[in-house]
């Protein structure tokens, strides 16, 4: 059975769809569409922000996920964000309560159905494109950190990409948690850009990474590289870790292949390994992954951390939002909203 859609609710959207692969800003389109009819236990959600993740780059390039894992084609577009209950089963879930989006099927709409049940309702006094951008990252990091290696309070932490959303909150959580984090950058307009809001140092990746990294933890090697470039940058990482130690790569923003030199691998034992979120998270009980999203959620209002925006962009206009989220030295995330 069906729910009634409010009055003020038009009949047709805008969905962002991908129907081929190439360059994000040519192979977005945007359709007109009705809007969704939300069933019984069912939500009706205006959206109100969503970040251009580099996995979505990834997906409308063709180069996210292996095999069963690749998105098909047609595809909705938008794996993270944040909306607002405009009707459905408002006994449940009121109208006007903020809720998380993820997990849903075509996010980047001007409205979509998600079950009632489920709903995670969030705080409405904070700012929702702060949360929107607090949804998948700060869960990312949680897992990341508990999944290649027993960290000890102490332990030195080496990331690359120390400028990203990804790698601030990194630096937050890991710092909380009692471990040290020396953030490695590209370039020096990234380490001004992140001057004063990292809790750890920062530096500029180079040949003489190692060195830098050395000098500032008094010659003590790292544990765990958490490594979102790929190609040589990973090779500099793992020269920064003990002997043991894991490089995690979770990203592909050089669009090279990870490297690492032999004699790390063999003599030293330093390991590549991947991470991925819905794989680790396909790993957990239901009461393991409340957790995570309450310490999530928990960090996101804590306002440690505070994500830069560099330009919103509304659903109209996803092919120049798409084009900017491309640009490197970008002094913040580039958001989608109505």
């Amino acid at each position: 059975m069906s729910a009634a859609v409010p009055d003020t609710v038009p009949d047709t959207m805008r969905q962002v769809v991908q129907r081929r692969y190439g360059r994000p800003a040519e192979v977005a389109e945007i359709d007109t569409v009705p809007v969704p009819v939300p069933r019984d236990g069912q939500l009706l959600v205006r959206l109100e922000a969503a970040p251009i993740n580099p996995a979505e780059i990834l997906m409308f390039e063709g180069r996210y996920g292996y095999g069963p894992s690749k998105p098909a084609l047609p595809r909705k577009a938008g794996i993270e964000g944040v909306g607002t209950v405009v009707g459905g089963a408002t006994d449940v879930v009121p109208e006007g309560t903020t809720v998380a989006l993820l997990g849903v099927d075509g996010l980047w709409s001007d409205y979509m159905v998600i079950p009632a049940a489920t709903a995670i309702r969030l705080p409405p006094d904070t700012d929702k494109v702060q949360l929107a951008l607090g949804m998948v990252n700060p869960q990312a990091v949680i897992l990341l950190l508990e999944e290649h290696v027993k960290l000890q309070p102490g332990d030195w932490i080496v990331q690359n990409a120390g400028n990203s959303a990804f790698g601030r909150i990194l630096d937050t959580v890991a710092h909380e948690r009692g471990h040290k984090v020396v953030n490695v950058v590209r370039s020096q307009q990234a380490a001004d850009s992140v001057a004063g809001r990292l809790t750890g140092p920062v530096v500029i990746d180079g040949p003489d990474l190692q060195q830098q990294v050395e000098a500032i933890t008094g010659g003590e090697l790292a544990v765990l590289g958490v490594d979102a470039v790929g190609g040589a940058a990973t090779n500099r990482l793992a020269h920064c870790l003990k002997a043991g130690a894991v490089v995690s790569n979770y990203g592909l923003m050089s669009g090279e292949p990870c490297q690492i030199d032999s004699e790390l691998v063999v003599f030293n034992d330093i390991r590549l390994e991947g991470y991925w979120t819905p794989r680790s998270m396909r790993t957990l009980t239901s009461e393991q992954i409340g957790a995570v999203f309450t310490e999530a959620f928990d960090l996101v209002i804590s306002g440690k951390f505070d994500i830069p925006v560099e330009q919103t962009y509304s659903l109209s206009d996803v092919g120049a939002a798409l084009e900017h989220a491309e640009r490197g030295g970008r002094g913040g995330k580039i958001v989608l909203t109505r």
